[in-house]
């Protein structure tokens, strides 16, 4: 792998929802000085490809590591970063890149910049929260998305150099989802709820897939299901059927997916980042999970929790979020050239 020595800034991204994020500002901020690091935690190369090229942008390191182990994803690009040695990192989010980008760039010296800062869901066992607080202390400067999200770290004592810049998905949802109308199918019902399950604590346990499976069973409307891989195969495992009015098809590129969610009445999901999505472009969302970082939403009444355990309907939460009027977008507009011109204002 070729290095390039004359680099004053490496974005570091690992997951499809690191991707999607950055693609905007990755853009903006160019080639020239700039290295766009991949670490291959998702690694496929069909969804790696799929993804971007559809967001028209390609990683000039490709480390291919395909794992999630913190301390191998660390290694892996303390081996580059101690050749580039950036003057500036940036990181994305909670995942297992970020924290290890996120280690990696203080062992070599860097001064590391953590774009959507403050996020808190206030659950210690959720493993990416446990990351957002170590990568935040650990950060030079923190963007969070949102006035609140800065109040969070205000709490943890996180004051300096922090600026509330938005969300970068709106950008991405506010582009793509113009394209993605080329990206619709035609094979769907009229009217349709959309469907995301991927998370471990829901698609690894039997008893939550059950669970899912009578709630689904309960709606009367038609429901989408773009089946991500995991789910596909626990449900293969425990011998588990979708109910008649579950659609599954194939998981959809970020496109087709963007086109699913435009259309859809409503989203079901255990996703973080359709969450973000699904306000930006006005849909109702039903989050099955006890907990959320995405306070915003639930404030907004643009989203509900529904942890599988819960005894009422799904059903009848699904008909009450029918009628949710949706008219905020709580993640700035633009924010891909905000989120520039502080990193240029940084990184005189």
């Amino acid at each position: 792998m070729q290095v390039e020595k004359n680099v004053d800034i490496v974005t570091i991204a690992g997951t499809r929802p690191e991707i999607i994020k950055l693609s905007e500002l990755v853009q903006l901020l160019g080639g020239q000085g700039h290295a766009l690091l991949y670490t291959g935690q998702h690694y496929s190369d069909n969804m790696k490809n799929i993804f971007f090229d559809e967001l028209q942008i390609k990683p000039d390191y490709d480390l291919r590591c395909d794992t999630s182990d913190v301390n191998r994803l660390k290694e892996k690009m303390l081996e580059l970063l101690h050749q580039i040695k950036p003057p500036y990192v940036l990181v994305y989010g909670d995942t297992n890149s970020t924290l290890a980008g996120a280690l990696a760039a203080k062992e070599v010296g860097s001064t590391l910049v953590h774009i959507e800062a403050g996020l808190r869901c206030f659950d210690l066992n959720v493993p990416e929260e446990r990351a957002r607080i170590q990568i935040d202390s650990k950060s030079d400067y923190l963007f969070p998305p949102t006035e609140l999200a800065k109040t969070f770290l205000k709490y943890e004592q996180i004051e300096d150099n922090v600026f509330v810049t938005g969300n970068l998905v709106v950008d991405v949802c506010r582009r793509l989802s113009r394209i993605a109308e080329e990206h619709g199918r035609r094979d769907l019902p009229s009217d349709y709820l959309l469907l995301t399950m991927h998370r471990q604590e829901n698609v690894d346990e039997p008893a939550r897939l059950e669970m899912l499976m009578k709630h689904l069973a309960g709606i009367t409307h038609k429901i989408v299901f773009p089946i991500h891989p995991r789910t596909k195969n626990s449900l293969a495992k425990y011998g588990i059927s979708l109910p008649a009015n579950v659609i599954a098809i194939e998981p959809a590129g970020y496109l087709e997916f963007l086109y699913l969610l435009k259309h859809c009445q409503l989203v079901v999901t255990d996703s973080g980042g359709v969450q973000e999505e699904a306000i930006v472009l006005k849909r109702p969302c039903i989050t099955l999970r006890h907990v959320s970082e995405r306070w915003e939403t639930l404030l907004l009444k643009a989203n509900v929790l529904f942890p599988l355990y819960r005894r009422d309907p799904l059903s009848e939460v699904v008909e009450t979020m029918l009628a949710a009027k949706i008219d905020r977008n709580p993640y700035g507009e633009n924010v891909a050239a905000t989120m520039l011109a502080l990193i240029k204002e940084i990184a005189v």
